[in-house]
This record gives structure tokens, sequence and C-alpha cells, in this order.
């Protein structure tokens, strides 16, 4: 929950779904070379001793990959970079060993390869930067393609033919690339987006809800036709403590009481030292809420104050229930009402306002 009641949709999730798409994928993983070792184990054609080396390697990845992400182990950017290292190991080494080992390619290694190549790249532009993802990939991409139609020209294999699967993965990588690069142009501008929004709606000196934040927040109740308590809490003598202490001693009080409000369910600074509070909650339980929150704020302010101050610093607050799809301007101009009445009769206290809230039935009276 982020000061004043705004919750970031996108806090917390990245990692999570992150983790949720690696369970699978380790567990597909898990699955995949257990498959491929017991075939290779069964089989005695030699091309299969590379999968008798390799896979089991590769289970051992995927099991510790599968326990940390299950015990919360570690960021999983770490296990993207690791797991990027294991498939470019298996992709790389492929080649070489059915070279040396049987002289040439063993049958569908060339298809198995590819594949792996596409993961390295898929991993690669997920772990790495945009120009590092671009630059490792070119890289493997060029090794691979080089390796296979060298073996094609010395042992006069089809090199055509070879050299237009290259060139076609080629192209596939840079398609590829060029959709990472509109990803993440999206995802910044998504981010930029979200980030104008946070600062339209957020006071810079409190962190809290700003007063246009605090409208969305009222339209919204009031759309939503869902019954609330609002207060208004305004510092006693801010200017006398302003005056006799400066302007950062005034600010410092602001932000402790920022610190403070922001456990209700909204909180906003409505303008200089007055703030609006939000509890979505009705009837004594919605009041009980109010004086706690207030006496914390009240601890949190003796606790933390300035060293200068030499009187506690209060609050006044006045405070109504609002009805289901009641015009918040109305209940907040009856907020106001008892707050003044609160100031008037001492400060330093909350006081209700003892006046029904008009329906949309009856004529709204002004009371004095």
């Amino acid at each position: 929950m982020a000061a004043g009641g705004i919750m970031n949709p996108m806090e917390g999730t990245a990692d999570d779904t992150r983790r949720i798409y690696y369970l699978w994928a380790c567990a597909a993983g898990l699955l995949t070379t257990a498959a491929l070792t017991l075939q290779a184990a069964t089989s005695r054609d030699p091309e299969h001793l590379y999968f008798l080396i390799t896979q089991p390697l590769i289970a051992l990845f995927c099991a510790w990959s599968l326990l940390a992400v299950l015990r919360n182990a570690g960021h999983v950017i770490r296990l993207e970079r690791l797991a990027l290292l294991v498939v470019t190991f298996a992709t790389t080494s492929r080649l070489p060993f059915d070279l040396i080992l049987l002289g040439q390619p063993a049958p569908g290694a060339e298809a198995q390869m590819i594949i792996g190549l596409l993961m390295s790249a898929v991993l690669g532009f997920l772990t790495l930067g945009l120009r590092s993802a671009t630059t490792f990939v070119a890289v493997l991409y060029a090794l691979h393609a080089t390796l296979i139609i060298q073996h094609e020209l010395r042992s006069g294999g089809p090199w055509l033919s070879a050299l237009g699967t290259q060139l076609a993965l080629g192209t596939l990588l840079t398609l590829l690339a060029a959709l990472f690069h509109f990803r993440l142009g999206y995802m910044q501008a998504s981010q930029d987006r979200d980030a104008l929004h946070t600062l339209a709606v957020t006071d810079p000196l409190t962190g809290l809800l700003n007063r246009r934040g605090g409208e969305r927040a009222l339209n919204a109740l009031t759309a939503e036709q869902r019954p609330y308590l609002l207060a208004v809490a305004d510092v006693d003598d801010f200017k006398r403590l302003n005056d006799g202490h400066g302007h950062a001693a005034g600010d410092q009080v602001l932000r402790l009481l920022a610190g403070g409000l922001q456990r209700a369910d909204t909180a906003v600074r409505w303008g200089g030292e007055e703030f609006l509070i939000i509890t979505e909650q009705t009837g004594p339980p919605a009041e009980t809420e109010l004086r706690d929150l207030i006496r914390h704020t009240h601890d949190r302010l003796h606790t933390h104050g300035h060293p200068a101050l030499t009187r506690p610093v209060t609050l006044s607050v006045g405070a109504v229930h609002v009805t289901p799809g009641q015009p918040w301007q109305d209940a907040l101009a009856r907020a106001d009402r008892a707050l003044y009445a609160a100031k008037a009769a001492g400060k330093n206290r909350i006081l209700m306002d003892p006046h029904p809230a008009p329906t949309p039935s009856s004529p709204h009276v002004t009371h004095t």
C-alpha cells in the first residue's frame, strides 16, 4: 500500500509472475531432460552420448532452480542469467561434440541446435540489456552459422542449402530483436505514464495524495455508492509554529503527520496544513478507527518531533458519516463545520458532525 492509500498495481507483481513461469519451466525442463536421458541410456547409438553427458547436468540445474524458486531464495534475475549460461553451453557444445566424436552432426542435431539458439536468444533479451543482448545473440549466431557452413564446405555437403537455412535463422533472430526492442519501448512508455500519473496525484512533500488525487478518490466512492467516514484534520497553531521555528520545522511536522495518517484507508494533503482522512467503515467502528489513527499520529509527533519545539503539536478534526451516493462536496462542507467547532471548543479534539446527512429524497437543509 502506497502512502495515502494508493496501491501500485505493478508493485511486487513482476517477480511473482516470473516465479510462476519459472516453476512451470523448471518442471518442464526436468521432464524433458529425464525423457532425453532415458532415451539416450536405452540406445546404443553413439550420438546419444551427448545427451547422457549434458542432460543430467541440465536436470540438476532445473532441480536446483525449482527449489530456489519454491524457497524464494535469491532474485529471479540471477536464475535467468544462470539459465542463459546453461542453455548457451548446451547450444554451443553440441556441434563441436558431434564433429569430434562422430565427424559430422548427428541426425536431427541441427534442428536441436536451432531450438537451443532461439532459447538462448530469448533468455539473452530477457536478462541482458538490449545492446548487450543483441551483441550476445549476434556472436552466438555467427559462431553457429560459421561452424555449420564450414562443415558443409569441408565435407562437400549442400552448403547452399545450409547457407539458406542460416540466413533464414538470422532473419528470425533479427525479428526477435526488433520484437524485444519494441516491447522494451512499450514497457518504458508504460512506466513513464504510470510515473507521471503518480506525480500528478501525489503531494511531493508528504507522499500522500494531493488535492487532485483526493478528489478522484472521493469521486470514486460516490460513483460506487459506498458509505464512508470523511474527516478533515488541521494542525493547531501551525502558522505560529512556522513563524517561530521556521519552514523546515513545519515541513518536518507535516511529514511526520503524513507518516501517521497514511495508515488510513485514504489520506490526502488537502492544502497547507489541512488533511483529509477517509475510513471505509461506518458507524462506531469508523469513529473508533479515526480516534486510534489520530492517537497514533499524535504519539508519532511527540516521539519524533522537531527538538526545537517547546509545545506539543496537536490536531483538530471534524468528521462526518457519508451515506452512499451523497456528494462529497456536501460532506466536506459538514466536516469543515465540525472542524471549526473543534477549533472553537479548544482545539486538540475530534468532533463528529451531529446533523444527519441529507438523502436524495429529502430537501437539503442547512443547519447552523
